[in-house]
């Protein structure tokens, strides 16, 4: 099959190369269509085709004035995609990153093409200050077959409307590209223990509660610390509550891949603190790198730690429930190294990208039926 994934501000891009060299691998003709990454070296995406077709003006603006261009750039860069997706088989749309504009297009596009659209709903579940669930159903209303991550993404678009032969569920496969990328440490001492909590900072994802229980784990842990990597985006006051916490190092910026993976590889244990959601690249991140995981039962974490048995769960917006689980597991070098020995069993087999590409295929075929 010729197939295009369709992922224009790069937001998902080691996920799309993992997809799409596992069905490279799988013989298949892949090409992304994308934008130029800034932010280093990415994880390979061999027999791929990453073609940086999207904002090639706009990001030559200053910075203040980017994402205005790349608006007003957006919709050419799509119609400009129309002879390269005319010739595919599938093709798989990743975000929808101007919402009614992206909806219009692939509206007209699923008349021209004779492709099959496919479309990954990441945000499956509506969440504090991201989308709603009147444009999540709008930006799966286009497409053929739309991908999700868990039971529980899949329950909340059956309750939206969205009609059960129209959805597949493919667990989120571990970011194992992660471990193809040179590592870069962050500054932390080596002889203190480390939680981690990365990824971009948003109310849904509880860092207040990890910081309501960090001087709890503080008393029973002494010298350990917790790492905060990533920008905010909507969370400023948890973002600078983390920064005046005592044994909290907040690095608030966009981590580059190599500074991520190191990130993962120095923490003890990855905290997930999350309200809500439906899956997550930084659980999948975890996984990848046989880091242990702590995380709230919702969405698709329940399932995903119970099939795998790489992490613990604790209840939402409970901080003596973390403070528990991080003292034990900080405590405890026999069960973090069970858990990380779970998630590797786990990124090698049912998390591995040879089966989502196995499980992809089969939503293309039934795409086209």
């Amino acid at each position: 099959m010729r197939i295009v994934l369709v992922d224009p501000r790069g937001d998902s891009r080691p996920y799309d190369h993992g997809l799409g060299a596992a069905l490279a691998a799988r013989g298949h003709e892949v090409t992304l269509a994308t934008c130029r990454f800034r932010h280093g070296a990415l994880p390979p995406a061999p027999g791929v085709a990453v073609q940086e077709r999207f904002y090639r003006l706009a990001d030559r603006l200053p910075r203040r004035l980017r994402r205005g261009g790349r608006g007003c750039e957006h919709v050419a860069d799509l119609i400009a995609l129309l002879p390269l997706l005319r010739r595919a088989d599938v093709v798989h749309v990743m975000w929808l990153p101007l919402g009614p504009a992206d909806r219009a297009f692939w509206r007209g596009a699923r008349r021209l093409l004779r492709a099959r659209l496919v479309y990954t709903a990441h945000n499956a579940v509506a969440k504090e200050g991201v989308g709603s669930a009147a444009q999540i159903r709008a930006d799966c209303e286009p497409f053929d077959r739309i991908v999700v991550h868990s039971h529980a993404g899949q329950a909340a678009l059956e309750r939206l409307g969205i009609e059960p032969d129209r959805l597949v569920r493919i667990p989120h496969a571990a970011l194992t590209g992660y471990g193809d990328v040179d590592a870069v440490p962050p500054p932390l001492p080596d002889d203190v223990p480390v939680a981690l909590f990365a990824g971009l900072i948003r109310p849904y994802k509880g860092l207040g509660d990890l910081l309501d229980a960090w001087p709890a784990v503080r008393a029973r842990v002494p010298g350990a610390l917790l790492h905060v990597l990533g920008r905010s985006l909507g969370g400023d006051a948890d973002a600078a509550r983390a920064a005046r916490t005592e044994g909290v190092v907040a690095d608030l910026r966009y981590a580059a891949p190599g500074e991520w993976a190191g990130a993962m590889r120095r923490a003890d244990v990855v905290v997930l603190p999350y309200r809500s959601i439906d899956q997550s690249g930084v659980l999948a991140s975890a996984i990848a790198l046989g880091r242990p995981v702590i995380a709230t039962d919702v969405g698709g974490f329940g399932e995903t730690l119970a099939d795998t048995d790489a992490g613990l769960l604790v209840p939402s917006r409970d901080p003596a429930a973390l403070t528990a689980a991080i003292v034990a597991l900080l405590g405890d070098a026999t069960l973090r190294a069970r858990l990380a020995a779970a998630a590797a069993v786990a990124a090698a087999g049912e998390l591995s990208w040879e089966r989502a590409a196995e499980r992809h295929e089969a939503a293309y075929g039934r795409a086209a039926a």
